[in-house]
Order: structure tokens, then sequence, then C-alpha cells
């Protein structure tokens, strides 16, 4: 099962099937969340378009750091 880090950079350990903490992932644009659970849903049809979102997510997180540094 595991954990990682949250890619919101907040600090929490969540489930390694969730992208990011409920506190992050609400701070995700919706549009982004919607590709990532559409993506998610599909991925084993696409995994290239499910690595995209991930990958355009953790992007996202990046440039929009907590408490925006």
């Amino acid at each position: 099962m595991g954990t990682h880090g949250c890619p919101g950079d907040c600090g929490a350990q969540v489930a390694h099937h969730q992208l990011a903490c409920r506190r992050c992932w609400y701070r995700l644009p919706q549009v982004l969340r919607e590709d990532v659970t559409n993506a998610y849903r599909r991925r084993a049809d696409n995994p290239a378009a499910h690595r995209a979102a991930l990958l355009a997510a953790s992007q996202w997180y990046r440039a929009n750091p907590l408490g925006g540094d």
C-alpha cells in the first residue's frame, strides 16, 4: 500500500493512490483536477495521458507553492 509526500509541499503523507491531500487537491484548479481524475479512470487504456495529467498537476504545484512564495 504505502504513502508518498503531498506534491503541494504541505508536509502531509497521502495514500499511494491519491495525488494530494484534500487541502492541496482543492488548491489545484478544477480543470486540472478533472484532467487527473479522468485520466486516472482511463489509465489502463491511455497511460501516457495519465502521466501527462500528473505532470501538469505537479508543475502547477511547483509554480504555485503553498503560502504564495
